[in-house]
């Protein structure tokens, strides 16, 4: 599901220790914002609402009844982590996610309200029109499509991007990179792969597996159900 470039985004909080404004400053900037506190909540409330953002607090990263929680929502939505001196006002040198943002700083906990506001905008201008980046190859930046992109892979520190003849490595994470892509086209099959459905061959449910590309793609259990959900079956 992508934005309407005329409405705001629908947000879900999901709130343990962070600061308790957060859900009260995004409603005030004209957000549609839900908050979930337990992770039955969470779950119940993507289901039911269908937020197009997830404010993630980053005292939940490790405790274990939430990293499930995590994994699933981070394959379905942009997720957005707030850091553990979340505040809502703004302070002198606060990361601010803009365009000149490197892509090693996108996945960053947001520290103030101003950061969180400029990437949850950011992500709105993203999902309204986005349909190439630039990364930089020697002395060079070469413009990537989006509908180039067959498959992303993990490779070290590295995101090795599939084109159909070559690769291009980025030092990013497949989260910061779904971030940055900011398209329903794109999904995540495993921890290691994020696949683009349009360049999709065929999928053996047997094997588990995804052919993208002349790749046979590995789709974990965890993933699968994200996966069938972007698939039209007749």
């Amino acid at each position: 599901m992508g934005f309407n470039a005329m409405e705001k985004a629908k947000l879900l909080v999901v709130n343990s220790n962070a600061d308790e404004n957060c859900s009260a400053v995004l409603s005030d900037s004209g957000y549609e914002v839900s908050q979930a506190n337990t992770p039955e909540d969470t779950m119940f409330t993507v289901l039911e609402m269908d937020p197009e953002i997830v404010i993630w607090s980053e005292s939940l990263d490790n405790r274990t009844e939430w990293q499930r929680v995590k994994s699933i929502l981070e394959a379905r939505k942009p997720l957005l982590s707030i850091a553990k001196n979340w505040s809502k006002d703004a302070e002198e040198g606060s990361p601010v996610y803009d365009t000149n943002e490197t892509m090693e700083s996108i996945g960053s906990p947001v520290v103030s309200f101003t950061g969180l506001l400029a990437r949850i905008e950011s992500l709105e201008m993203g999902r309204a029109g986005t349909h190439h980046f630039y990364t930089k190859v020697g002395n060079k930046l070469r413009r990537i499509n989006l509908s180039d992109i067959r498959f992303i892979q993990v490779e070290g520190k590295y995101s090795a991007i599939q084109l159909e003849s070559r690769q291009y490595h980025v030092k990013a994470s497949l989260k910061d990179l779904l971030v940055i892509l900011a398209s329903d086209d794109f999904v995540r099959v495993s921890r290691n792969f994020v696949i683009n459905l349009n360049h999709i061959d065929h999928i053996d449910v047997y094997q588990g597996t995804v052919h993208v590309a002349g790749t046979d793609v590995p789709v974990s259990r965890t993933y699968k159900e994200n996966l069938m959900k972007n698939v039209r079956l007749l």
